[in-house]
């Protein structure tokens, strides 16, 4: 299970920064070096929305399976509710 570990906890960082994103959209780009504010946009609005919806998918399979898991929930309830937001900035909001 340390591989599911690895992709929700990378999933939560570029959720993260998918946080970041958003209040850069709606307010300015207060990031003062290009190459980090480029960094953050390719990690939280490309990257972010990919590995979550990978990393949930992967945890609701092992759910079914009803292997046991060694994973917080705060984390996992985390990423679920920021997948729904993604999906509705992504999908609904254009």
């Amino acid at each position: 299970m340390r591989p599911l570990l690895f992709a929700t906890r990378m999933a939560f960082i570029c959720n993260m920064l998918f946080i970041l994103c958003l209040i850069i959209q709606r307010t300015y780009d207060f990031i003062p070096s290009k190459d980090l504010s480029s960094m953050v946009v390719l990690l939280g609005w490309i990257v972010a929305p990919i590995q979550n919806l990978i990393a949930n998918i992967w945890y609701g399979l092992v759910l079914v399976s009803k292997s046991s898991i060694r994973l917080p929930l705060w984390i996992a309830v985390t990423n679920m509710v920021l997948l729904i937001i993604q999906f509705i900035v992504f999908i609904i909001l254009p």
